[in-house]
C-alpha cells in the first residue's frame, strides 16, 4: 500500500486523494513464473480430478476446442533460437479507463479505489518489463536464478517504495496541479535467488505472498482491485524470503523483511517477519495458503486516530482458499486480518472477499467478486471527508475476452458502497459509487 502520495493529495483537496504471490493460483494470463512451486497432478499421489475432465484445452478441463491463436512472444522473434542460460524476458502493455455514475472527471474521481482512480480519460496503467530466470532444482542439486521487473504509467506511483529516496520514489515522470503523480515508475522487484535440493532462498526486493490480488495486471481476473489488497496489505518487501518444498503438495516460506513496500535502506527501521505455509490436495482441485508478516512496523508508517504519525508492531495475515467447483467454475474466499499496535491503542482492519469464476470456453470467461473490508480506526482508506471508521462494500461483475493469446480485454461493473457514516466517494460527498470499466493488456 503506498500512503504518503496520496495522504498529499488528500491534504490538498481538504484545504482548497498492491504479488502476488504465492496464494493467487487461479491464473488466467501470468507473467511467468515468480516462486517455483510444487504443485501435485493426478499422477503424483494415485488420484484423479474431482471434474474428471480430458485434457486437451483450457485448463485440462476438455471444454469446446476454440482457436485463440499461438502464443507470441517478443523474445522468440528476435531470438528464434532459444533464451541464453535459461534467461526470460517479456512484457505487457496495460490501457484503460474508468467512468463513474457522478460524472466526475478527475484524477481521483473514482477514489478510494485506487489503480483505475482516474475519471478523466483513458491511461496507460503498466507498460510493463521483466527479465529473469527460474531457479528450478526439481528438487536435487544446485540451481540459480533472478527476477526484475520495471513499470511505468498510472500504476508506477502506486508500485514504488518507500521510506527512503535512493530506490524508485522520486521517479515521477508529470504530476497534476496537487502534485499527484500521474505517470511515474517503479522498480517493484529485483531479486537473487538460490535453489538447493528441496530449498529455494530469495534475497532482493519482491512481491508479497500475502493476500490473492496482486499488482501485474495479467495476475488478476479484473481490472480494479480489492480494498484489501489495496489498503490492507503490502504489495512488495525487501529482505530474504527461503520457500521449503515439504513434500509435493505443502511449501514453507519464511523469512526476513524490512517492513512493507520499503527500499534496501530501511530509513523507517522496521523489522518483519514474512513467512506461512500453501497447501495443495492430491486432486489438485483445492489449494490453501495462510500467510503472515509480523514485527517491529518501524517509525511514520501508518497514522494513529488522531492523524499524527507513529510507529508499532504490524501483524497481518492472510487466509486464501481455491477450489475448483467443476471443470469450468472456480470459487475462492480470501480472509485479511490485520493490527498495527501502538502501545495506547491498536488500529484494526479486516475483510473478506469471494469469487466466482467460470470458463465459457478457452477464449470468454465471467467473473464475480463480492467484497467486504472494514476499517476499524478509520486510518487504512485515504478519503477526502475523513472518517472516524468504515465498513467497505463492493460487488463487481466482469468479463474477459481473448480474441488472441496475446490479448486480454477486461470489461467490468463495480458498485461500491460504505455503512458507517462516512461518504468517501465523490471526493468526499457521497456514501456509494457506481463505476463502469475496461482495459486492454496485450502481452509480449
Amino acid at each position: 500500500m503506498k500512503v504518503s502520495h496520496l495522504a498529499i493529495a488528500i491534504a490538498f483537496y481538504a484545504a482548497c486523494s498492491t504479488g502476488n504471490a504465492v496464494a493467487e493460483d487461479f491464473n488466467y494470463y501470468g507473467t511467468d513464473a515468480e516462486v517455483t512451486r510444487t504443485v501435485s497432478t493426478a499422477g503424483d499421489c494415485g488420484c484423479e480430478t474431482s471434474c474428471g475432465c480430458a485434457t486437451d484445452c483450457c485448463n485440462g478441463c476438455g471444454c469446446p476446442d476454440i482457436d485463440c491463436g499461438d502464443p507470441w512472444s517478443l523474445q522468440n522473434h528476435l531470438n528464434p533460437c532459444g533464451n541464453c542460460y535459461g534467461i526470460n524476458w517479456g512484457g505487457w502493455i496495460q490501457v484503460g479507463g474508468t467512468a463513474n455514475d457522478q460524472g466526475l472527471k478527475d484524477l481521483q474521481g473514482n477514489s478510494p479505489i485506487s489503480f483505475n482512480h482516474s475519471s478523466t480519460d483513458v491511461m496507460v496503467n503498466q507498460a510493463w518489463l521483466w527479465a529473469g530466470r527460474e531457479a528450478d532444482t526439481g528438487g536435487c542439486g544446485f540451481d540459480w536464478g533472478f527476477r526484475v521487473d520495471y513499470v511505468f504509467g498510472y500504476d508506477g506511483n502506486d508500485t514504488q517504495a518507500f521510506g527512503g529516496n535512493d530506490w524508485d520514489t522520486t521517479w515521477v515522470h508529470s504530476a497534476d496541479a496537487a502534485g499527484f503523480p500521474i505517470y511515474s515508475s517503479a522498480l517493484p522487484q529485483a531479486y537473487f535467488e538460490v535453489g538447493y535440493n528441496d530449498w529455494i532462498i530469495k534475497l532482493g526486493h519482491f512481491f508479497t505472498i500475502i493476500g490473492y490480488e496482486s499488482v501485474p495486471a495479467p495476475d488478476n481476473f479484473f481490472y480494479s482491485r480489492a480494498y484489501t489488497m489495496l489498503y490492507g496489505e503490502p504489495f512488495t518487501h525487501t529482505g530474504v524470503l527461503a520457500s521449503y518444498a515439504y513434500s509435493d503438495r505443502v511449501n514453507i516460506h519464511g523469512g526476513y523483511t524490512t517492513g512493507w513496500d520499503a527500499a534496501d535502506d530501511n530509513d523507517n527501521d522496521a523489522h518483519t517477519f514474512l513467512g506461512g505455509f500453501d497447501w495443495t490436495s492430491c486432486s489438485g482441485d483445492t489449494t490453501f495458503a495462510w500467510m503472515i508478516n509480523a514485527g517491529d512496523w518501524g517509525d511514520g508508517i501508518t497514522f494513529d486516530r488522531g492523524g499524527t504519525a507513529t510507529t508499532g508492531d504490524i501483524y497481518i495475515q492472510s487466509l486464501v482458499l481455491t477450489h475448483r467447483v467443476t471443470c469450468d467454475l472456480t470459487y475462492i474466499i480470501q480472509s485479511d486480518y490485520g493490527a498495527n499496535d501502538l502501545g495506547t491503542n491498536t488500529n484494526e482492519w479486516y475483510g473478506v472477499n469471494q469469487y466466482l469464476l467460470y470458463d465459457i470456453n478457452c477464449c470468454w470467461a465471467a467473473g464475480l467478486r463480492f467484497e467486504w473490508f472494514r476499517d476499524d480506526a478509520g486510518v487504512r482508506v485515504p478519503t477526502l471527508a475523513g472518517s472516524t471508521g468504515d465498513d467497505y462494500y463492493a460487488v463487481t461483475g466482469g468479463l474477459n475476452w481473448k480474441p488472441h493469446t496475446n490479448f486480454v480485454v477486461r470489461p467490468e461493473l463495480r458498485y461500491d458502497w460504505v455503512n458507517g457514516g462516512g461518504t468517501p466517494f465523490a471526493l468526499g460527498t457521497e456514501d456509494d459509487l457506481l463505476t463502469g470499466a475496461v482495459d486492454l493488456i496485450v502481452l509480449f
